[in-house]
């Protein structure tokens, strides 16, 4: 018989894989020194608007769907972990990351559509729901993080169309062009700064910023899979994170033709598992 049991509770200190899967999906970063230099020359600028225009059309035309196995590994000073699952992801918002023991068995699952979170331990039976923003304040994750566009993030795509560009400056190592946009209206995260390759077309790195202007966390995207306009990423790192980790994810076995929706991202509870909310 299924269990009808639904309980009001505060959230148990995770382990340390879904702290892992916390620092994927909320993490706070320590500010760096700025990687830009001077303002780029004004005959070059419309050259690298209309390159960065043509990056955002090239990708509003690409996969919408992701079936990945991925690898998260949390390294920091004299420590690493890691933990092996499979990631699907229907752009913008909807995520399913299921963690996998050695056998290859489910051990721990989760889906959020950037509101609202289900959770199943198999180990203890349970399934647990609620808000995103709930999971958050009970962690003292900052709200600036709760962002429809993870999705994006994730896969190193630009969605900038709602954007107006601040500032284009070099970038201090010769890596290419820093792009300072700012997002009108934007109720969290109201400023990126975007490191792009213009020979290339490439977006190498993403950091976000708060309204107190704090640097969240670089997302850097240096390895992709193949060499054409829309393929993949292999690996995605996310630097200095507190306590001076960082979080690397790698994906193998990558699948871009899927058509989800959102009913794959719904998680089927078996009938002995106890539900509980998270309030």
């Amino acid at each position: 018989m299924r269990s009808n049991n639904r309980k009001s509770i505060q959230a148990r200190p995770p382990g340390w894989c879904l702290a892992i899967l916390l620092a994927l999906l909320l993490f706070n970063g320590c500010a760096g020194k700025q990687p830009w230099t001077s303002q780029v020359a004004d005959e070059d600028e419309a050259f690298l608007i209309q390159t960065f225009e043509e990056m955002q059309q090239r990708d509003a035309s690409c996969f919408s769907s992701l079936d990945a196995e991925a690898t998260l590994v949390l390294a920091g000073p004299g420590s690493k972990r890691a933990i092996t699952g499979f990631l699907q992801l229907l752009l913008p918002t909807s995520l399913k990351f299921v963690v996998l023991h050695p056998l290859r068995q489910p051990l721990y699952a989760l889906v959020s559509d950037g509101r609202e979170f289900q959770s199943i331990n198999t180990s203890l039976k349970e399934h647990n729901i609620g808000k995103i923003s709930t999971l958050a304040a009970q962690y003292q994750i900052p709200a600036s993080l709760l962002s429809d566009d993870w999705g994006y993030w994730l896969t190193g795509r630009l969605h900038e169309k709602r954007a107006t560009i601040e500032a284009i400056r070099r970038d201090g190592s010769g890596r290419g062009i820093w792009l300072t946009l700012q997002y009108q209206g934007a109720p969290n995260l109201p400023r990126n700064h975007l490191l792009i390759q213009p020979e290339t077309k490439q977006l190498l790195t993403r950091i976000l910023v708060d309204h107190q202007e704090e640097t969240i966390a670089p997302i850097s995207y240096a390895q992709r899979r193949g060499q054409e306009a829309c393929s993949p990423l292999s690996r995605v790192t996310i630097s200095d994170l507190p306590y001076r980790s960082t979080l690397t994810i790698n994906f193998t076995d990558i699948l871009t033709d899927r058509s989800f929706t959102t009913a794959n991202f719904r998680l089927k509870v078996p009938a002995d598992f106890t539900t509980q909310e998270l309030r």
